[in-house]
């Protein structure tokens, strides 16, 4: 006995965005007890999902590259998706709460279920099981979320995310204060010092000129690249509804950072390269409207278990001096 629930184009519940064409996927709850279920009560404990689809075939951004790998974004969207859904579906947390996203983590562990056949359309499905974290009178604050991906079958990445629901006044007042305090200090106003050019799509993994979120970088004083974090004159994937980038923009710059980082300073070829490792932490949340400043640092280059060239980069996202976001990634490259 299961629940089945399609998820093609389900707008956020709080912000009205509405999700790009990744294909129809269905969300299927396999509750470990039907007691709850059945009572039609919020869980109290562990619930086990399967978001299961096609991989997107004409999504705007995720099927635009080198076509040599499938985009392992899909996975990360996906679940950021239906994150909210089901704490409200499962858990109880009221409509009214919006749920932020605070971490993600992503690791491939087979790179052959990526690879694109041409003419096909492999199927991605992502076992969830969710957590409930800091329970408050039968309600959780918070949903901890261990992912494992399989493409046609195959086992092929684990992840975990962590989101947090806030309430509106406590939502209303963090982005108030969060506006405050990048404008009361014009002592830490952080600018390009001049014109911002788009870096080369090819050295991002993109084809086009509208997907690249990134500028063209410079190595600083600590030998690390410095770029910005582009939110003019590219595509509609990345609107921003609410005056915030939202978490595909950012994610997104932190995976061209990398391959920038590891092109420029460790010689990888971005167009056979992947992201075999993402873990990422967002301090804070992101203005539309100020600059973003972008900072990665490539280290030497490895061997990974198969022995392809691995780069681990650290990469930080900062506006007016304060943290966004920290990531901590690994290029791989294909053979």
């Amino acid at each position: 006995m299961t629940d089945v629930t399609t998820m093609a184009g389900r707008p956020s519940a709080h912000r009205g965005r509405r999700a790009h064409d990744s294909g129809t996927r269905h969300l299927v709850h396999c509750p470990p007890s039907w007691e709850n279920y059945l009572l039609d009560a919020p869980s109290l404990g562990d619930e086990h999902f399967t978001l299961t689809g096609e991989l997107p075939g004409r999504h705007p951004l995720f099927n635009d590259g080198p076509g040599i790998f499938h985009d392992v974004q899909t996975v990360t969207e996906s679940v950021r998706e239906v994150g909210e859904f089901v704490g409200h579906r499962y858990f109880g947390v009221p409509a009214d709460r919006t749920g932020l996203f605070h971490s993600f983590a992503l690791t491939l562990t087979d790179l052959a279920p990526w690879r694109v056949v041409p003419g096909t359309r492999p199927r991605l499905s992502t076992e969830i099981r969710a957590t409930p974290a800091n329970v408050v009178n039968g309600v959780p604050r918070g949903l901890d979320f261990q992912l494992l991906a399989r493409v046609d079958g195959t086992p092929c990445a684990t992840g975990s995310a962590g989101l947090v629901f806030l309430m509106p006044k406590l939502y209303g007042n963090l982005r108030a204060h969060n506006r405050r305090a990048v404008r009361a200090t014009p002592e830490l106003d952080d600018r390009p010092s001049g014109p911002v050019l788009a870096a080369d799509p090819a050295a991002v993994g993109r084809a086009s000129a509208a997907n690249v979120v990134v500028a063209r970088p410079e190595p600083d004083s600590r030998d690390r690249l410095s770029t910005w974090v582009l939110t003019r004159d590219v595509g509609a994937v990345f609107a921003a509804g609410d005056e915030r980038l939202p978490g595909l923009h950012l994610l997104e710059s932190l995976r061209q950072a990398s391959l920038l980082a590891a092109g420029r300073s460790r010689g990888l070829t971005a167009s056979r390269c992947v992201l075999a490792s993402l873990e990422v932490r967002f301090r804070s949340e992101a203005e539309a409207a100020l600059p973003l400043r972008c900072l990665a640092t490539a280290e030497p280059v490895g061997r990974d278990a198969h022995g392809r060239p691995s780069v681990p980069v650290t990469v930080t996202l900062t506006q007016c001096r304060r943290t966004v976001a920290e990531a901590r990634t690994v290029v791989v490259q294909d053979f």
